[in-house]
């Protein structure tokens, strides 16, 4: 899978089978950001999972 997926807020996520690739265009250029598959990809998902959820920042 190497089709972009649009995430919102001007971010588009894709995979290429070894990394995932978050860009963001601008006008000088694009901001890109490659995490490799394993330890990078694996310390980001538990970043993400340590975050509060949108029930609880709602106050639900």
């Amino acid at each position: 899978m190497n089709r972009e997926t649009y995430l919102g807020d001007g971010l588009y996520a894709s995979w290429d089978g070894w990394q995932v690739k978050l860009r963001a265009p601008r006008e000088n250029g694009d901001h890109v950001v490659f995490l490799e598959d394993g330890l990078t990809l694996q310390a980001f998902m538990e970043f993400l999972d340590q975050l509060p959820k949108a029930d609880q920042l709602a106050g639900g």
